[in-house]
């Protein structure tokens, strides 16, 4: 009976016509909560060492990095080639005095992790044992698909080869 009295349009606009009382729903915490000063405070021990910068010079400097796609393409597309069953090897002159070296690690439909252990370990050997001894060349290395499960020894000795045949 109360239901045949009230109109839908009626009880649709009774809806809208809703207001929310100050206490029905609060934003904000429920309860008191003590300010930032009265918190928990940081330990009186002595600050983190933290290093201002490398602590080694054991770095890979911009100005030895082939950076830009154009110079890579340079490199592989004018220069001489060596190959091992790991590694290609591209290189040529340049006139800035230095080496600049530059890594190609293709996918190969392995994950970032892999390819990006790679190209430290190729890194790792040319920074080391190639860079201190290498003429002003520009130097693009390529891993193969067989780069990837090579083993650390197994690319140092292929790039100490190559690189001994380029100078």
């Amino acid at each position: 009976m109360y239901g045949s009295d009230v109109s839908p349009a009626q009880s649709a606009a009774h809806q809208q016509a809703w207001i929310p009382r100050a206490d029905e729903r609060r934003v904000g915490p429920r309860g008191p909560v003590p300010p930032a000063e009265e918190g928990a405070q940081a330990p009186h021990g002595p600050p983190a060492l933290q290093a201002p910068e490398s602590l080694t010079r054991e770095r890979y400097p911009r100005r030895v990095r082939l950076a830009r796609g154009s110079e890579l393409t340079a490199c592989w597309e004018e220069g001489r080639r060596l190959r091992t069953s790991h590694l290609d090897l591209a290189w040529r002159p340049n006139p800035m005095g230095h080496p600049r070296l530059g890594i190609v690690v293709p996918r190969f439909q392995f994950t970032a992790v892999a390819r990006n252990r790679l190209r430290r370990r190729v890194k790792e050997i040319l920074r080391r044992d190639a860079l201190p001894t290498l003429p002003a060349v520009d130097l693009v290395v390529r891993a193969k698909r067989a780069a990837y499960a090579a083993s650390f020894a197994t690319l140092r000795a292929e790039l100490a080869d190559l690189v001994s045949r380029l100078i």
